[in-house]
């Protein structure tokens, strides 16, 4: 059975009423130093994430875009006719947003910009439950018992901004998007400013050395506040150990102290620290 999605009459009033704003100008690339990403909604009769033939544009949809830090646009999208937002060269993750009775068929994705060039970021759109879909306005967030946020998306929408970019940096995206499940201790961004900015740009250079440290932050499983409390000592995924300890009420998880803890993703559990752990 071909899937449908549906446009609720809301839709059809946003759409006359914002249509003069649907494509974003922009000045002159080359001069400004920026690209853009651009693309339209469509129907993913397949869910394979990508627009094959005969699948249709969407009358109107909504998007989201951020760096993972303090950047971010929402915006709509109208049939044939492509969003264009320009941006600074850099990683940006496009979230679909899906209104009553629609799904995204691909919950984020991630695209490079590249000055002076635009990149296509087009937004699958089902109506069957198959993935959760970020906040933007009015819309709230939808959650499904099949496929909630990974990882990834789970530490950006709780605002994490730095671990996100060098998890990309590192390679590590498509691992920690994948089944999993992995326990990551999550510093904060306040946790990377002890860091030098020259310090930092020479970890964001040596890609060797971020990976050893970003997956001294990982651990094999999904493992609960209480299930790290139990085991005492954990193996991270670089082959390094961690010790857990308790001291004065606090938890600690080798040298960081546990901030949050069991923040729940699709393929397993966020603990935030106030330190990044060095191997």
């Amino acid at each position: 059975m071909k899937p449908t999605v549906r446009k609720p009459l809301i839709y059809l009033v946003l759409a006359s009423a914002v249509s003069a704003s649907v494509v974003f100008s922009a000045p002159t690339a080359s001069a400004q130093g920026i690209g853009y990403i651009r693309g339209v909604a469509f129907e993913d009769r397949n869910g394979n994430g990508k627009r094959d033939a005969g699948e249709p544009a969407l009358s109107v949809a909504r998007f989201k875009i951020t760096n993972g830090g303090n950047f971010w646009r929402c915006g709509a999208v109208f049939g044939e006719t492509p969003f264009q937002v320009p941006v600074r060269a850099g990683t940006y993750f496009v979230m679909p947003v899906a209104g009553p009775g629609q799904y995204a068929t691909v919950p984020v994705i991630r695209v490079s910009v590249e000055v002076g060039k635009s990149t296509q970021a087009d937004l699958p759109f089902g109506s069957n439950p198959l993935a959760a879909a970020d906040q933007c306005g009015e819309f709230q967030p939808k959650r499904t018992a099949r496929v909630p946020l990974g990882i990834i998306e789970t530490a950006i929408g709780a605002g994490f901004a730095t671990l996100p970019s060098l998890i990309d940096q590192a390679g590590l995206f498509d691992t920690l998007s994948g089944s999993g499940p992995f326990t990551v201790f999550a510093p904060t961004d306040l946790a990377f400013a002890q860091f030098t900015e020259e310090e930092l740009e020479a970890l964001r250079a040596d890609r060797a050395r971020l990976r050893s440290i970003l997956t001294f932050h990982v651990v094999p499983g999904a493992l609960k506040a209480e299930d790290v409390l139990a085991r005492g000592t954990l193996t991270t995924v670089n082959g390094a150990t961690l010790r857990v300890r308790v001291e004065g009420g606090d938890v600690f998880v080798g040298d960081a102290r546990v901030l949050k803890t069991d923040i729940t993703a699709a393929n397993g559990v966020i603990h935030v620290i106030d330190t990044v752990l060095v191997p």
